[in-house]
């Protein structure tokens, strides 16, 4: 297992050294940063450095694949060596170079390439968009799989062992709760932090929204309602809250400026959000759950095969976490959430795939590779055994999508439901769903996953590396 420092200096030599670094963070499993000169980097011999099993550049932002807890302890030891400045603070404008260098021109009459830039100059808009909601939820993670296990735990200690101990189960039951309780006004938070803003302001347009004194209070002769449009009007208001306060930063100069712009944007931004976007954003809150659960529901087998076979390319570009605030929604809406045992079906699907690579195999430094990431990709961490096995080798990743997409089918047809948004998954998941008729059968349809992508695998074959490599 590479060290440390070993991973820190051969990341440093491939992306030209500390100074070139811009900025830093880290998610669950990667570690993320992006340079002042992209020219400088190598992206493929990132992928050559001990512990890091894949890399991606991604809106000029450079993500490496080291596995969970190793991500958290890298972004510590760099920030020792160099205390590099957080994610998100870099212009847009400095970050240009490293998207340049990843292919922003290409060659006169390389069509391949060309075809490429094209897909990367007119998906940069929806890429940032993606990378701004994931940079704004994936703090919460933590939070999320915490809680969400005390949750689950405490449902079946409340039927088990503790099924006398109504105080000891109440008592676990605020602890499960406690990351949905303040859920709000840490999204505000980030939200305001990511878009540029003043971050408590951002606990403020929460608060604004989710006050329970509007419900005494009328708005064009309309009962205003606390906590309509949940998480999605809270990104709305942080989006236009942070955009006026620092157009209104501009313009007032001296030192009223600390006093006359936060009085101002929570004033004009609060009357905004009441006026026009909570009724906006409760009314498309509504209707993504609704779309959402007739999809499932009316669609079926046919639903669940397209939307389980259609996240593992999400997980590998990184955006996937950009679909928290649906899961939330639907919770909220629903009291559960039938979307996410659907692509959970992804890290089922990786396993069945990897499975087949490990017995089929020759390379003992790729059996290697799989035994140590089947562990946490049964735990519901996929991204090792994308970088690391199935994407490399390409057909298995085709067949681990594909055991996903059966697994999402059956598990769509019977009707499987999780307790929370988002967070634990993979077998994971079981602890937290909603009743015992979605347990039994998202296990039946987490196997389906795996033998499907075992056996597509095994047919479809691949292209076994040599021993040396």
């Amino acid at each position: 297992m590479a060290s440390l420092e070993q991973m820190y200096e051969g990341i440093t030599r491939h992306c030209g050294g500390a100074d070139n670094i811009a900025t830093l963070g880290c998610c669950m499993t990667r570690l993320r940063f992006t340079l002042k000169d992209g020219q400088k980097a190598d992206l493929a011999a990132f992928k050559a450095v001990p512990g890091v099993m894949g890399a991606v550049l991604q809106n000029g932002q450079y993500q490496l694949i080291v596995g969970p807890s190793m991500a958290t302890k890298l972004a510590d030891y760099f920030q020792s060596k160099g205390n590099f400045a957080p994610l998100g603070t870099t212009s847009p404008q400095e970050q240009a170079p490293a998207t340049a260098a990843a292919g922003g021109a290409s060659a006169i009459g390389n069509t391949k390439e060309n075809k490429a830039a094209v897909k990367r100059k007119y998906s940069s808009r929806l890429s940032k968009i993606c990378s701004d909601i994931g940079n704004i939820f994936v703090p919460l993670i933590p939070a999320y799989i915490g809680c969400g296990l005390i949750l689950g735990l405490n449902n079946l200690l409340a039927r088990t062992l503790l099924e006398n101990q109504p105080n000891m189960t109440a008592m676990l039951g605020v602890f499960g709760n406690a990351i949905f309780f303040y859920l709000n006004a840490v999204v505000g938070y980030n939200a305001n932090k990511q878009f540029g803003g003043t971050p408590a302001l951002g606990v403020v347009f929460a608060g604004i929204l989710n006050s329970s004194a509007l419900a005494g209070v009328t708005l064009f002769g309309e009962l205003l309602t606390p906590g309509k449009g949940g998480i999605i009007a809270v990104l709305l208001v942080c989006w236009l809250g942070s955009r006026f306060e620092r157009w209104l930063r501009g313009l007032v100069k001296g030192s009223l400026e600390m006093f006359v712009t936060p009085t101002v944007t929570i004033l004009v931004v609060g009357f905004a959000s009441l006026a026009v976007i909570q009724p906006v954003a409760g009314w498309l809150s509504e209707q993504l759950a609704i779309q959402t659960q007739n999809a499932i529901e009316h669609g079926g087998a046919l639903t669940g095969f397209l939307l389980g076979g259609g996240f593992l390319p999400l997980v590998m570009l990184g955006i996937h976490q950009s679909l928290v605030p649906l899961h939330q929604q639907l919770v909220d809406a629903l009291g559960n959430n039938p979307l996410f045992p659907i692509l959970c079906m992804a890290g089922a699907g990786q396993i069945g795939a990897s499975l087949a690579v490990l017995f089929k195999t020759r390379n003992e430094r790729l059996k290697t590779v799989i035994k140590n990431a089947l562990p946490v990709g049964i735990l519901g961490i996929g991204e090792p055994l994308i970088y690391g096995v199935t994407l490399p080798l390409f057909k298995p990743f085709i067949g681990a999508c594909l055991g996903a997409a059966v697994g999402g089918a059956v598990v769509a047809a019977l009707h499987v439901t999780s307790a929370i948004p988002f967070g634990v998954s993979g077998l994971v998941l079981l602890l937290v769903m909603s009743n015992a008729h979605s347990l039994v059968f998202y296990l039946v349809g987490f196997l389906a996953a795996v033998v499907a992508g075992f056996v597509i695998s095994w047919f479809m074959g691949f292209d076994d590396p040599p021993q040396d490599a």
